[in-house]
């Protein structure tokens, strides 16, 4: 990933004036499946309000919060000043991990969009040394079922290349990788037009 330094002080009002409260909602789907107490990993996490949303559900939870841009990672800060205890700020990517932490949860929300297959494999290959048989894996991305999905990425992926430097222009297969490296589907909800999905991965089956 490439440096979104520039965006970060308007990319939540670019995505709300996008698709409006769909991103939002999607993001937040499935956090109360977190267990209280948990070690939680964010990888990618943006300017933050997720973070806050989540310490707000799962108050006794402990955050390692992994951002790439520095100016994302100061805008997260400040969105939970009352609780930065229970959140370590890493300045870094997937090869900053810390070392023998265990995580009890993983959110890479619209991360794997900016790689291709082969990079999300070895993301995902480099995270899960650090999971257990328990552990839940949120993901949030887009999915391109559609010709207007394709005519939407067309759009963001020029945008981004532009202001952010990123080197993708279509969509990796994460789904299938994470299949490839053990995980499971548990449960997962699309919106906007099935644009985005929000998926529930674990290593082993459960009820949902």
């Amino acid at each position: 990933m490439k440096n979104f330094d520039f965006v970060a002080p308007f990319y939540d009002m670019l995505s709300s004036l996008v698709f409006g409260k769909a991103m939002h909602s999607a993001q937040t789907r499935f956090l109360r499946d977190i267990v209280p107490g948990a070690n939680v990993l964010i990888l990618g996490g943006g300017t933050g309000w997720l973070l806050a949303e989540l310490l707000a559900i799962n108050p006794t939870c402990k955050v390692w919060y992994i951002e790439a841009s520095s100016k994302m990672i100061k805008l997260s800060k400040k969105k939970v000043e009352k609780t930065t205890s229970k959140v370590i700020f890493i300045h870094g990517t997937e090869n900053s991990l810390p070392e023998g932490i265990v995580f009890d949860a993983v959110i890479t929300h619209f991360f794997f969009d900016l790689f291709s297959t082969q990079e999300c494999k070895q993301i995902i290959s480099t995270i899960r040394p650090t999971v257990h048989a328990n552990t839940i894996w949120l993901i949030t991305d887009f999915v391109k079922t559609t010709w207007w999905h394709g005519a939407m990425l067309e759009v963001m992926y020029r945008f981004f290349s532009v202001v952010s430097g990123i080197k993708a222009n279509s969509l990796s297969e994460w789904e299938s990788v994470m299949e490839q490296v053990g995980f499971i589907e548990v449960k997962s909800q699309r919106t906007y037009g099935k644009f985005i999905k929000s998926t529930l991965f674990s290593l082993v089956a459960r009820n949902v």
